[in-house]
């Protein structure tokens, strides 16, 4: 433990310095009430969440819009090459369970190696 060094003040020096620092305190605090305050009305926090749900739930149906549109035309994809071309299809079945597996892998190996 580290010696520390103290000034020892005597009873006025120290008085007066506490003085000075609440004078200072209470001229900070004056100087903060003279700014004026400011709330906006109820209704205008009312019309802001409105405001905000609107957009999330236009947002929400247009990403549901593009999500279904997208798995719909996956499908059929996959529908038609099943049905049209059953060789193709088992290709691409083959192949994407090996691409992830080969992915998941070399993650797995990174961050064991980077370890």
């Amino acid at each position: 433990m580290k010696k520390q060094k103290v000034i020892l003040l005597d009873s006025g020096q120290a008085n007066k310095q506490d003085i000075a620092a609440i004078s200072e305190l209470q001229k900070g605090l004056n100087k903060m009430d003279q700014f004026p305050v400011y709330s906006p009305d109820l209704q205008w926090f009312e019309q802001m969440v409105v405001a905000e749900k609107q957009r999330i739930r236009k947002k929400l149906i247009k990403d549901l819009s593009v999500f279904l549109i997208v798995a719909v035309i996956i499908l059929s994809g996959i529908m038609v090459s099943l049905f049209q071309m059953p060789a193709v299809f088992i290709f691409l079945q083959i192949s994407t369970t090996i691409f992830i597996a080969g992915y998941t892998g070399s993650r797995v190996m990174k961050k064991v190696i980077g370890r």
